[in-house]
């Protein structure tokens, strides 16, 4: 038998019921690339998207603390 996470790894199963079942030891289907399982992200693009999103909240961050506002609230921060 097989499931269905496994059945496209090419792993099969058996069931044996008993203490003096022989069974067999077969090698695992080891790990595949990432692009054999049709995730084509290189690790550069991870890296660069996570510096990107860091810059900008640290952007995004210097304005709120340095005009006391967000661009959509019309508080002009004076306090009056």
């Amino acid at each position: 038998y097989h499931c269905v996470p496994h059945e496209a790894l090419g792993m099969l199963g058996a069931v044996a019921v008993g203490d003096d079942v022989a069974t067999i030891s077969t090698g695992g289907g080891g790990e595949k690339e990432l692009h054999e399982l049709g995730v084509p992200i290189q690790a550069h693009w991870v890296g660069s998207a996570t510096i990107l999103g860091i810059l900008v909240t640290i952007i995004y961050t210097f304005f709120i603390l340095k005009y006391g506002e967000s661009p959509n609230t019309g508080n002009t921060g004076g306090g009056e």
